[in-house]
């Protein structure tokens, strides 16, 4: 049986923080699948990181975090997303999008107003038209449109009570926290649940929606900044991608390890952790081969639930010498934080690693070696935020998206630059002199930073 094969292609933004409109579009190339935004500090680099933090929510049938009432801007009431895949599956390959808004209903409060997936496929050699499987708008009649699929649940009573209690679970009233709490109706349990069980035409919603549900939970893996900041600070946990058995992978969606306290893990899934470790140490071997990680003290112990579990602390090597990974720099916790990721992504057509501020820690020579291999050779897809331009002389011009200074056109291809030509060069040559379709930096001057230095350093002088 053929693995199904899904790629996302494209990423349209209206109305998020700074961004009112931009649309991102990820190269098709015989190399490995990447892209690179760069720009300037608040130009909407981390905007491309919500949006994917959004999609892994939704897909996964989880509540979206209540800060994303303060992503939609703040001159809008509503933000509209875009997510464009192909996908490649036994009856053949397809092109579907899936679409959200989010809308403020109230104060510090928001809600899902609109969930679509449309589906084009390739039926004998024919291309269909693009045509919608599942279009949600809330506050109408119907729960659902189109109208035929609809028609088929009606006289479904069961069917009907299972959806609409997913429809109202999107807006679920946290007593304790005070506050509503989001998620996808399509993607919900118990829609899922209903549509699986369709036939004729009517299934199509299910084999669609289970597919990008699967890529969200298992292939999709977003990295924010913030889980390095705390990995800084020994305060937090980080994601890891563990290969999974099919039966281990149907009960179990990811796992977070402490890399810096101690982990306690059912003893079905310990082999699976150890494993990812070696993956890890493969990889850091190569990327700084003094450095090597290590399971210590891994004994039997008796879980919260009553389960077997095994008790273990993750340490580093070096030299012979046994050190916590406590006292390792921000740098090499987030090298080793980020491995089992890449590794996925290196060997996984359908793996999407999305990194922000990739640069942040590495040293940048070894961060373009980094990249180099990953356009070389990768199947699955990296996109990464940074401000570091080594990889600018890395990466061919096609894996590269710039953002701009205008709202209503946030992100562009360079225009006239060639492979030939170093990137980096160009690219500040066009913040300086222009040269782009869109301009790509606010201009600053070197005389009034030091202006403003000096004034600001006068300020309360007099009332000393």
């Amino acid at each position: 049986m053929k693995q199904n094969m899904i790629r996302l292609v494209a990423i349209e933004i209206d109305n998020v923080k700074n961004v009112k409109h931009g649309r991102l579009e990820l190269a098709k190339s015989k190399k490995g699948s990447i892209l690179g935004i760069y720009g300037q500090n608040g130009s909407g680099k981390t905007v491309v990181v919500d949006c994917m933090v959004l999609l892994k929510c939704l897909f996964g049938g989880k509540k979206i975090p209540s800060n994303f009432y303060y992503y939609i801007n703040s001159q809008s009431e509503m933000a509209h997303v875009k997510y464009c895949f192909e996908v490649d599956t036994d009856l053949g390959k397809s092109y579907v999008e899936y679409e959200v808004e989010l809308l403020k209903n109230g104060e510090f409060s928001f809600c899902i107003s609109k969930e679509k997936l449309s589906v084009r496929e390739n039926v004998e050699g024919k291309t269909t038209r693009l045509t919608p499987v599942f279009d949600y708008q809330r506050g109408e009649k119907e729960l659902f449109h189109p109208k035929k699929f609809y028609r088929y649940y009606e006289n479904k009573i069961e069917s009907m009570v299972a959806l609409g209690i997913a429809q109202q679970a999107t807006e679920n009233f946290n007593e304790e926290k005070q506050r509503t709490e989001v998620s996808s109706f399509l993607f919900s349990k118990k829609a899922q649940d209903v549509f699986a069980k369709a036939e004729d035409d009517v299934a199509k919603i299910f084999r669609f929606s289970s597919i990008l549900q699967n890529y969200g939970i298992y292939d999709l893996a977003v990295i924010e900044n913030e889980y390095y900041a705390l990995l800084a600070l020994n305060l937090d946990m980080i994601p890891v991608n563990i290969g999974w058995s099919d039966s281990v992978r149907s009960r179990i969606s990811g796992i977070m390890l402490r890399l810096t306290d101690i982990n306690v893990v059912a003893k079905e899934i310990y082999p699976y952790v150890a494993n990812t470790i070696k993956q890890i140490n493969i990889v850091m071997q190569a990327l700084i081969p003094e450095i090597q990680l290590e399971i210590y003290n891994a004994f039997d112990k008796l879980m919260e639930n009553g389960k077997d579990g095994i008790q273990f602390e993750i340490i580093t090597l070096r030299g012979g010498a046994r050190i916590p990974l406590l006292y390792e720099s921000a740098g090499i916790k987030k090298l080793i934080s980020i491995c089992s990721n890449l590794v996925a992504c290196y060997n996984r057509e359908s793996y999407c690693l999305v990194v922000d501020e990739l640069d942040s820690g590495i040293y940048e020579y070894l961060l373009g070696e980094c990249l180099e291999a990953m356009q070389e050779k990768a199947k699955g897809q990296l996109i990464f935020t940074s401000h570091n331009l080594r990889p600018l002389e890395i990466l061919e011009n096609e894996f590269l998206i710039y953002t701009t200074v205008n709202p209503e056109n946030r992100y562009i291809k360079s225009a006239y630059i060639k492979n030939t030509q170093n990137t980096r060069l160009s690219y500040l040559r066009s913040v300086k002199l222009g040269g782009q379709k869109e301009k790509l930096y606010n201009e600053t001057n070197i005389y009034e930073i030091e202006l403003a230095m000096r004034r600001a350093g006068r300020v309360g002088i007099n009332d000393r």
